[in-house]
């Protein structure tokens, strides 16, 4: 099966977690800088992200839905040659999408591909299609990661992929034999908040997994006292 090189591009605190107090910090922002300046290095072709941090990104908005919609079958493309896509994984259906262009200050637009599965609600593909947001079937009750890159790499043209968070998109891909490298970058910085989430979380959706060793592949220092390791999977 042919699918994108994928690298799972983390910045972390000492203490493992990805959000937090400590993002706050004066010396997790001078190593965030780094974190965006590696990123736009990497000119990969897609950056994913998990349900949760999308929310973010769109504020919490809502889908607005038909009571009937059309049922449509497989998957949608709405653009496959932009210079670069946004992949938000989101198998219940709830981001609410204004148009099929991600749009941050800061970061170049992108063409949203939303990745569902077979139980997602018929009327949520219908309100993508309607606001020109492709995408794609990837299992038919459960997330199949190796599914869904191979269908962004064979739909889109996507040779390089970057898993940009949150822990859970970051594990479930690594998990399932869909990761190739991991870029972490660690601010020296912590906050201890028990209830923040680590750089890698397992579903409670998921059974439970095997393991996952790494082979260091390179380690720099950055501005500000942060440090990156970077690691390729054990057998990739």
């Amino acid at each position: 099966m042919e699918r994108p090189y994928t690298i799972c591009h983390i910045l972390s605190a000492l203490d493992g977690k990805i959000t937090g107090a400590f993002m706050g910090t004066k010396a997790a922002q001078t190593v965030s800088g780094e974190y965006a300046r590696i990123r736009s290095e990497y000119r990969a072709d897609a950056w994913l992200y998990g349900t949760v941090t999308t929310k973010e990104f769109t504020q919490g908005r809502q889908p607005e839905l038909d009571s009937v919609a059309e049922v449509f079958d497989g998957d949608f493309v709405a653009e496959n040659d932009a210079a670069l896509y946004y992949v938000s994984v989101d198998t219940q259906g709830e981001i609410g999408w204004e148009s099929g262009t991600f749009r941050k200050a800061g970061r170049p637009d992108a063409h949203v591909i939303e990745v569902l599965t077979g139980c997602t609600a018929p009327a949520y593909r219908a309100f993508l299609r309607k606001r020109g947001v492709s995408y794609i079937l990837a299992g038919s009750e459960m997330l199949d990661c190796k599914l869904a890159a191979e269908k962004l790499y064979r739909l889109f043209g996507i040779d390089t992929l970057l898993i940009c968070g949150g822990g859970t998109m970051n594990w479930t891909f690594l998990q399932q034999g869909a990761v190739d490298e991991v870029s972490l970058l660690i601010a020296p910085a912590a906050d201890g908040n028990p209830d923040s989430v680590t750089v890698f979380e397992k579903s409670a959706l998921l059974p439970p997994g095997e393991p996952v060793s790494f082979h260091l592949k390179n380690m720099e220092r950055l501005k500000g006292d942060g440090i990156r390791l970077v690691y390729t999977v054990s057998g990739k």
